[in-house]
């Protein structure tokens, strides 16, 4: 998603002449030094989280609620069936490089049971 600005204006202190195209990033406003202590380390007891992953006001996620559903029984079914789920041998994050999709191209585990 990217924008272009209609008019001069300023934001955070930086200046943005019309026409000059802006580009918001998710990923870098919920690791925002302002907003969150230890931004950019992943804490799952953070509280409060105001992030905004599933958006905001108006344009909050309808199926945000869902999504929370999903993760929360895919992971308990995960703990309970597995007694211990490790790295493989030689892990590195391979990100998926695309401005639109967060995540990895994979995650190769051991699972013991």
């Amino acid at each position: 998603m990217k924008s272009y600005r209609t008019k001069e204006t300023e934001i955070g202190g930086q200046r943005l002449q019309k026409g000059e195209v802006v580009v918001p990033w998710l990923g870098s406003a919920n690791r925002d030094e302002k907003k969150f202590e230890n931004a950019s380390r992943f804490n799952i007891h953070r509280s409060p989280n105001h992030h905004i992953a599933f958006g905001h006001g108006i344009h909050f996620c309808l199926g945000a609620p869902l999504a929370r559903l999903e993760a929360n029984i895919a992971m308990t079914e995960l703990i309970k069936r597995y007694s211990s789920i490790t790295l493989s041998q030689g892990f590195t994050v391979d990100p998926i490089e695309d401005s639109a999709v967060y995540g990895l191209r994979s995650f190769p585990v051991i699972v013991r049971g």
